[in-house]
C-alpha cells in the first residue's frame, strides 16, 4: 500500500512572482487568438496568471452566466414551438399513409371479389354445358 501523500509544500515568494509586463502583454495577445469568445479568453488568462489587474472574473462570470441563463431560456421556447408544429405535421402524413392503405386494401379485394366471382360464373357455364 503506497503511503499518504500530503501538501507539504508552502506558497513561497519565489512560486509566486509576477510576471513582467511585455511578457504578459504577448501572452494575452495568445491567448486572445486561441480563444474562441470573450468569457474564454478572460478564463484563460486568468488561469494563466496574465489578466490585467483591474479585471475582475468574478463579476465577468456571473455576468456570462446570467446571460447563458436567459439564452438557454429564449431556446426553450423555440424548440417547443418547434415540436408541436411537427407533431401535426407528423399526424398529417400518417393519416395520408393510413388512407392510402384502406384505400389500397379496398382495392385488392375488390378485384380478389372479381376474380372469384369470374370463377363463379365460368363454373356455373361449364356445369350447364355438360
Amino acid at each position: 500500500m503506497p503511503p499518504k501523500v500530503t501538501d507539504t509544500r508552502t506558497t513561497n515568494a519565489e512560486s509566486l512572482h509576477t510576471v513582467e509586463e511585455n511578457t504578459a502583454k504577448a501572452a494575452r495577445r495568445i491567448v486572445a487568438t486561441y480563444s474562441t469568445d470573450f468569457f474564454d479568453c478572460v478564463t484563460l488568462a486568468s488561469m494563466l496568471g496574465v489578466a490585467p489587474e483591474r479585471l475582475n472574473y468574478r463579476k465577468i462570470a456571473a455576468e456570462h452566466a446570467e446571460a447563458a441563463e436567459a439564452e438557454s431560456a429564449r431556446s426553450r421556447k423555440k424548440t417547443t414551438a418547434k415540436k408541436t408544429t411537427k407533431k401535426t405535421a407528423a399526424k398529417k402524413t400518417t393519416a395520408k399513409k393510413t388512407t392510402a392503405k384502406k384505400t389500397a386494401k379496398k382495392a385488392t379485394k375488390k378485384t380478389a371479389a372479381k376474380k372469384t366471382t369470374a370463377k363463379k360464373t365460368t363454373a356455373k357455364k361449364t356445369t350447364k354445358k355438360a
